[in-house]
């Protein structure tokens, strides 16, 4: 199972604005075939840029996406417009085996 863990990240258009975190959420999919397509059919073609994370060896890894598009909120007025950036971790999930013998978890 591949689940997408989806931070999303917004600013105002002034370039002296900070990055603030606006939310986090999980999407599961039984394949990574699937969370791409999700994230083609989510983003369409907004610009995205790959994350990375570093290794124990100095090497980096590429695991997932920072896609960045502008966005606004019509429900009210005035309209608030501002730039996000959603960053996008791939991770594979798998179950384990618990023992419910003595001597294993006990609930």
């Amino acid at each position: 199972m591949i689940e997408l863990y989806i931070t999303m990240t917004g600013k105002s258009f002034s370039p002296k604005d900070q990055w603030q975190k606006m939310g986090r959420y999980r999407k599961a999919f039984n394949n990574k075939a699937e969370a791409m397509e999700y994230l083609r059919d989510t983003y369409g073609k907004s610009k995205r840029g790959g994350m990375y994370r570093d290794t124990k060896d100095g090497k980096t890894i590429k695991i997932g996406y920072v896609i960045g598009f502008r966005n606004a909120d019509y429900s009210h007025a005035p309209v608030q417009h501002w730039i996000q950036q959603d960053w996008v971790e791939f991770r594979e999930c798998k179950t384990i085996e618990l023992s419910l013998e003595r001597g294993g978890l006990t609930l």
